[in-house]
Formats: structure tokens, sequence, C-alpha cells
């Protein structure tokens, strides 16, 4: 057998191995799928139950509280009825007053606020235009300082090379 067909045996009999070992990799990839599925139809089942019953308590409670309130509803109109016939005047003229009074007392607060406010914003304005006056300012500076700097740099480049030629010319001199 020649060296092509040895070495293409070889190739396959390693293909092959590969091909079993990602076949049992996927089998076990689906037996692991499987069993989650499972699981979580299991887990959605014991769930449902589990709404089902929370259901039916929150309906019982609902019935329970209806008749708790039904309860309460009746004991607070006769206590009402009993004020009212005792102290209707005294205390219509008493909850106007409160009303009133407690309308006032927002309102002066609510005004109290806007002013706060206003005034808040007014000084925030002010700090906003004399930080954006600061930096306006303080970009032309930086540009003056920016010109000096590159005249300067210029002037220092011409000089260097000024002394370049000068010293090259030197040793040009120096070397013959």
């Amino acid at each position: 057998m020649s060296t092509a067909g040895k070495v293409l045996v070889v190739l396959i009999m390693l293909a092959s191995l590969v091909w079993m070992v990602l076949m049992a990799g996927v089998t076990q990839l689906n037996r692991n799928g499987n069993q989650a599925v499972i699981e979580l139809n299991n887990k959605f089942e014991k769930l449902t139950d589990d709404v089902k019953t929370t259901r039916a308590q929150i309906v019982e409670i609902k019935d329970q509280t209806t008749v708790l309130q039904e309860q309460m509803d009746k004991e607070l109109t006769i206590i009402r009825s009993r004020q009212l016939d005792v102290e209707r005047v005294s205390s219509n003229i008493k909850e106007i007053l409160a009303r009133v009074q407690y309308q006032l007392g927002t309102l002066g607060e609510t005004v109290k606020n806007a002013e706060t406010a206003a005034k808040q914003r007014a000084d925030e304005k002010v700090a906003e235009q004399k930080a954006l006056d600061d930096a306006k300012a303080n970009v032309q500076r930086m540009k003056g300082e920016n010109q000096e700097l590159t005249n300067r740099l210029t002037g220092l480049r011409n000089e260097f090379k000024s002394t370049l030629k000068t010293n090259a010319s030197l040793v040009g001199k120096a070397v013959k």
C-alpha cells in the first residue's frame, strides 16, 4: 500500500474517532436537554397548581374583606348620624374653616416654594453666565499664550537652523 493510502487510512480512522466523540457529546446534550425540559414541565405544572390555589385564596380574602367593609360601613353610618344630629352646625363651620386654613397654608407654601425656585434659577443663571464668561476669558488668554509660544517656537527654529548651518559650515571647514 502506498504512503498516501496509509495516510488516508489514518486520517479516516481519526475522523471516525472524532465523529464518534462528537456524536457522544450530542447525545449527552440531548439527554441533558430532555431532563431539563421534563423538570421545567414539572415546575410549570406545580406553579399552575399554585396559581389556582392562590386565586382561590384571593377570592376568599376578597369575600371576607367585603363582609368586613359592609359591617364597618353600617357602624360608621350609625356613628355619623348620631354625630350629625348633635353637632351638625358646629362641625360644618369647623370643617369649612379647616379647609380654608389648609388651602391657605398650602397656597402660602406653594408661593414660597415658587419664589425660592425662581431665586435659585436666577442665581444658577448668574453663576452659569459667570462660568461662561470665565471660560471665554480663559480661552482668549490661552489663545494669546499659544500665539506667543508659537512665535517663540518659530524664532527658536530659525535660530536653530542658522546655528546648525553655521556649525555645519564650521565642521566642514574644520574637516577640510
